[in-house]
């Protein structure tokens, strides 16, 4: 009888083991709380936008279309996963910059899959967007 509580225990406990750190790692958030929060985002004065099919870059000193750009990511929610594979058409790279230092930079592949890096924690976190992102504001930004 032992035995089969030892097998039972032997197969359970690493099943909620597995159960507690999926839920952990993979957690639901929105743009705000992982981003905007932790940063002074109205000490953003710069914003460089690359598109990845041609490589061209654009600087974007403008507060107002800086603001635009901020606002495309508010309140957008977000899931935190590890290393997925994301299927693009288009990719934007922006660095957000405060008084020539580089304080974020963001990776957005297509409207569906976001990578966040804090240059100061040197630290990158990948996300998944779980609305469409509105795509189309960055390419006619070009």
């Amino acid at each position: 009888m032992k035995k089969r509580y030892k097998i039972l225990i032997g197969i359970l406990l690493p099943l909620l083991i597995l159960f507690a750190s999926t839920l952990f790692l993979t957690r639901d958030s929105t743009f705000n709380k992982e981003v905007i929060e932790q940063f002074d985002l109205e000490q953003i004065n710069e914003i460089e936008v690359i598109r990845s099919s041609d490589n061209k870059t654009i600087t974007i000193t403008d507060v107002a279309t800086i603001n635009q750009i901020m606002q495309q990511f508010e309140d957008q929610p977000l899931r935190k996963v590890f290393f997925s594979n994301s299927n693009y058409d288009e990719a934007y790279w922006l660095t957000l910059r405060n008084n020539d230092n580089q304080e974020i930079g963001i990776r957005l592949d297509g409207s569906k899959h976001l990578f966040v890096y804090l240059y100061e924690e040197n630290y990158m976190k990948d996300y998944k967007l779980f609305d469409n992102f509105n795509i189309v504001f960055f390419e006619e930004l070009f």
